[in-house]
């Protein structure tokens, strides 16, 4: 250690207060709070327990500054002030914060606020609801709210010049506004309906039904039963929410259970907020380059969050829950800022607090959410498990890909036995589809099945594809082809709710239990950026245009550009992170499934040559007759075809589009 910086160690008092520290360039890489300044920065230096993290960070100290405080609360709000200052590396960031939504009450100069959602906190006297992890849903809530409440979300410029012309906007018209700009609504009704909605957005609806039903009854009282019915329609639109958020605990308590994993210097910590019993709403943080211990940076976390929290005006628990020990002094401080600027006592509650057992499910609910994101955004949580794994063999290759689908898929084990379901036609013609098996990641041809399509004759995938699983899962129900661990569609999304469609109403019947029921997966191709799809060029013929499903290329997994992976009720595709093994062992399957399709569809369309009509006509063969069907389809179409766009079809001369016509319509 250097010299200088032993010295300035000796030196440091034992005092509450903030300390920082620099590099060799005078920068500003980290700043802490203490109850006792001395004692906690000699613990950085002790080289007990200190480990790897708290040695990286010791490493780049140079110099040290220390900032006496009277009291924590005040080491606390510098700390705070000197993290937004400087930005420190090694600090805890919550710059993602700015990408989750809330919803705001916004209070006017009209005197009846207005309910938006923002990404932008201002102080500008709003208050703020969230966060949310969903944009969609804070749109729905803001729209129930709408419903329910009829309050206003137009800005102030609108709600003026309505008023201004005393005719209302569409809001009104579509009963989604009591338009207070002209005077429809009296302003304490107004007022009343902005505090239930306060209530709701709380999670304190079972005050919120409690407060409306004692309103009802006094409109009923008063025999104002217009008043009361539609207060009666409230408290059901309510209740139908309620119904639809899952209970987890049994407490009127508004609590935040923090959850977090961390490996490698990367932390990922989700707070899932908790109110009157309910689930509400759920924020992920993810950091890279995290050099605290766990304990170190949760605390660190939460005073952050928290101290934000306050200054955008935004509601705090009764109870904030964390899965391990807090240093005592972080816990005092963080309440004590809390109860001066929000007026409002709470209690965090650690691993050590003898009260945390009532919330173990919850806290892990939340670090299994953590878990699962920090897999999705670095792809390491196969890591364990692959970790005696040889990288050399293909083999092993192979084991590390179905490991991370174990992962990524969610599967409760790694999965033995894979299918995947391709479709191959011509303009709905000679219609097959195919089955493709891969068992612990290589072929199992035995498996492998065909599927003449039946009920379709026009080009219609998604019909063809619902009859090809609708006859795979009756397999299945009646015990002659036992289901995979995985089932994955060829055709990105609209495949997908086919098969989930399928799945399902074997599900709704009961020929299939729910427990057997495989992962549904759907695997799309990557476009270019005028849509196109990407393709492997080596498998075109030079100027060839592939019009057709049947002889498009095969999107091999060697033209090292991973597709995309769907799964049912998730918007976006799976993120694999850098792991990319799992998506080509998926395109290898789909790929083999296209190679069986088309090799079954051209038996098919082979033989059809013998037998065709068209074959009969003089002058028509094999070659003419391959390229009348590529180019128009069907016989069908043939027959309805004019000369002139029979002689226009490659390989066709004007005789024998004449001796085509003649046939049919001679």
């Amino acid at each position: 250690m250097d010299a200088d910086l032993t010295l300035k160690l000796k030196v440091i008092p034992q005092s509450p207060g903030v300390y920082i520290m620099k590099n060799i360039s005078g920068n500003v890489i980290y700043v802490g709070k203490a109850k006792n300044l001395k004692k906690r920065v000699s613990q950085y230096f002790s080289g007990r327990n200190a480990g790897i993290k708290t040695e990286h960070l010791v490493s780049k100290i140079y110099d040290i500054e220390t900032i006496v405080s009277q009291n924590e609360l005040d080491a606390f709000l510098l700390e705070n002030t000197l993290i937004k200052q400087y930005k420190p590396k090694y600090n805890i960031s919550l710059k993602d914060d700015k990408s989750y939504p809330y919803i705001k009450i916004a209070k006017t100069q009209t005197g009846f606020p207005y309910i938006i959602k923002t990404r932008n906190f201002k102080k500008d006297g709003g208050e703020y609801f969230g966060p949310y992890s969903s944009s969609f849903a804070v749109t729905q809530t803001i729209k129930t709210l709408n419903n329910i409440f009829k309050v206003r979300t137009c800005t102030d410029n609108k709600f003026n010049s309505c008023a201004v012309k005393k005719k209302p906007c569409l809001y009104y018209q579509i009963n989604r506004c009591a338009a207070p700009c002209c005077g429809y609504v009296a302003f304490e009704t107004y007022k009343e309906s902005i505090e239930r909605i306060r209530l709701f957005l709380n999670g304190k609806n079972r005050q919120l039904i409690k407060d409306i039903k004692q309103s009802m009854d006094a409109r009923a009282r008063e025999l104002n039963f217009e008043a009361a019915i539609k207060l009666r329609d409230k408290i059901k639109a309510i209740k139908a929410i309620n119904e639809k958020q899952a209970v987890v605990l049994k407490t009127e308590k508004d609590i935040d259970a923090i959850g977090f994993y961390s490996s490698g210097g990367k932390l990922d910590i989700v707070v899932l907020m908790i109110r009157s019993g309910r689930v509400t709403g759920t924020k992920n943080f993810f950091f890279r380059n995290v050099y605290l211990k766990d304990g170190e940076a949760i605390s660190a976390f939460i005073s952050r969050y928290y101290a934000k929290n306050i200054e955008i005006n935004t509601a705090v628990p009764d109870e904030i829950s964390v899965p391990l020990k807090i240093e005592d002094e972080d816990k005092k401080s963080l309440s004590a800022y809390i109860r001066q600027f929000s007026s409002k006592k709470v209690k965090i509650l650690d691993a050590e607090s003898g009260k945390r057992n009532k919330y173990d499910a919850v806290l892990a609910m939340a670090s299994e959410n953590a878990k699962k994101n920090f897999f999705e955004k670095t792809g390491a949580g196969a890591a364990t498990d692959i970790a005696n794994i040889s990288e050399n063999s293909e083999k092993s290759g192979k084991k590390i890909a179905l490991n991370m689908l174990k992962y990524f898929l969610h599967l409760k084990k790694i999965p033995e036995v894979m299918e995947c379901f391709d479709i191959s036609n011509i303009s709905g013609t000679y219609a097959v589809a195919s089955k493709a098996v891969f068992r612990h990641g290589e072929k199992d041809a035995s498996l492998y099945r065909r599927y003449r399509i039946k009920s379709k004759n026009t080009p219609d995938d998604y019909a063809m594809m619902h009859e090809a699983l609708s006859r795979r899962f009756k397999n299945a129900a009646e015990g002659k082809d036992p289901l995979p661990d995985v089932i994955m569609v060829d055709g990105g999304k609209g495949q997908l709710n086919v098969l989930a469609l399928t799945a399902k109403e074997f599900l709704k019947n009961g020929r299939i239990n729910a427990s057997d029921m495989p992962a549904l997966i759907s695997i799309a191709k990557v476009k270019n950026a005028d849509g196109r799809f990407l393709k492997n060029l080596k498998n075109l013929k030079s100027g060839e245009e592939r019009k057709n499903d049947a002889e498009r290329p095969v999107l091999s997994a060697t033209t090292g550009i991973p597709d995309k992976i769907y799964i049912p009720n998730r918007k976006n595709e799976i993120n694999f992170g850098k792991n990319k093994e799992a998506v080509f062992l998926l395109m290898r399957l789909r790929d083999e499934a296209h190679r069986f399709a088309v090799s079954y569809f051209s038996n098919i369309k082979t033989k059809s040559l013998v037998t065709s009509e068209l074959l009969n006509i003089k002058g028509v063969g094999k070659k003419i007759y391959v390229s009348l069907i590529n180019a128009l389809g069907s016989v069908e179409n043939i027959k309805n075809a004019p000369i002139e766009r029979l002689s226009g079809v490659k390989n066709v001369n004007k005789k024998a589009a004449k001796n085509i016509y003649n046939h049919f319509h001679g």
